[in-house]
């Protein structure tokens, strides 16, 4: 029963990966000249906890906010979190809605022995989009247009060995692949049939490796601490330039460089059931390498995230054990806008969690209410609801008999 339970929710876990038509996620206005809004990974959990549990050393999820909680997998474990996103975008009396889909954090950890796990996953860290058509005056002219589209995106496949090398303390590598694209297109139509339209195309695709380190400890059973390291990645690639007349392309190197981040969280029980959790992150600005002008106007990124938790209840009416999980974080962008002007995520967060029928396992389920930058500081804000189901499933990694 539990090799089927296994097995169904890792199939439809990869029908749901290989059925996604691309890597579109919710991305803020704000991020459509940079690579886009920073995607912080983890299960949903960790999002209802306000991308608080960075210390929180029982998580059940593969997809950890910190990479040494693997190391407590006992049994091979898939997980994925799945992320919908629905945005009200205003600009003085001017406004829009969007919707969109993430394409899915996915993990399987392997416990290779005791306290050593091996894992292989796929995470989003930035992604964008953004589309813009308007008329462009021309005097005694036919009328025109002008259609821009700006496609980009940062997509990471960790590999992560995780050891309990003592009870009391856990520690993980990340050797990360990194493979990204960003895509401008834009196109002048005329409204009569005298004109041509015209069209230019730049598309920057990159690649690059970095590594990453974390530490969790737990010296009581009711306190745990956690720090990480992040490598700075320096990206290459090439550059193409597309034109109406061929005779113009071009090619040419291109290269993109993101800076060294480091991150550190702390959790803390009142009592068995109830947990307080703290988290906080931080990276330096990067330069506007190809992002030319964006100079001036990006600093360093950081978040603060705080959450309170009550965990499973091993009595009393369903609803009343069901964990309730709450938190707040405000995540600072490197983007600034206008320039000297920094733009600010603020979300609050809840969620809660049941065991998955039929075997080891758990859903989790988690909202996000916020909202992204100011009318007073920005001109512009995004008022953002987020829904977010993480699946984990687990089975014993061993040969079975066949049934008789």
């Amino acid at each position: 029963m539990r090799t089927r339970a296994f097995t169904a929710a890792l199939a439809a876990a990869m029908l749901l990966v290989l059925g996604s038509g691309g890597p579109v996620t919710a991305q803020s206005i704000f991020g459509v000249n940079f690579l886009g809004e920073h995607q912080f990974p983890g299960s949903g959990r960790y999002r209802a906890l306000g991308f608080s549990s960075y210390a929180v050393v029982d998580t059940a999820n593969a997809v950890a906010a910190n990479p040494a909680a693997l190391a407590d997998l006992g049994r091979v474990t898939f997980s994925l979190v799945e992320i919908t996103s629905v945005a009200n975008i205003r600009s003085g009396d001017i406004g829009a809605y969007e919707n969109r889909f993430q394409l899915p954090f996915v993990m399987i950890g392997v416990p290779l022995r005791q306290g050593l796990v091996f894992s292989l996953g796929y995470q989003t860290s930035f992604s964008g989009k953004g589309d813009f058509t308007y008329e462009v005056p021309i005097e005694g002219g036919p009328k025109a247009y002008e259609d821009y589209r700006h496609r980009s995106g940062l997509f990471s496949v960790p590999f992560t060995l995780a050891w309990r090398p003592v009870p009391w303390a856990r520690v993980a590598g990340v050797y990360n692949l990194e493979r990204g694209s960003i895509t401008d297109i834009y196109r002048v139509y005329f409204i009569g049939e005298y004109y041509a339209n015209m069209e230019s195309k730049r598309v920057r695709g990159f690649s690059g490796d970095s590594w990453s380190g974390s530490f969790l400890v737990s010296p009581h059973p009711r306190f745990s601490a956690a720090f990480g390291c992040n490598s700075g990645v320096d990206y290459g690639g090439d550059e193409t330039f597309t034109y109406t007349r061929a005779d113009l392309d071009s090619l040419a190197p291109w290269r993109f460089e993101i800076p060294f981040s480091w991150e550190a969280g702390a959790a803390f029980g009142i009592n068995d059931n109830w947990w307080l959790s703290a988290h906080y992150w931080r990276r330096g600005a990067p330069e506007p390498r190809g992002f030319e002008q964006l100079s001036g106007s990006i600093s360093d990124e950081e978040l603060i995230a705080f959450g309170i938790e009550k965990r499973f209840a091993g009595t009393g009416i369903f609803f009343l054990r069901l964990p309730m999980r709450l938190g707040f974080y405000e995540n600072t962008w490197h983007f600034q806008y206008p320039a000297g002007r920094p733009v600010k995520s603020r979300f609050v967060t809840f969620g809660t969690g049941f065991a998955m029928p039929g075997g080891p396992g758990e859903v989790d389920l988690s909202f996000e209410f916020g909202q992204i930058g100011s009318h007073s500081g920005n001109g512009v804000d995004e008022r953002v609801f987020r829904l977010a189901i993480g699946l984990s499933a687990s089975e014993s990694w061993s040969r079975r008999k066949p049934a008789q």
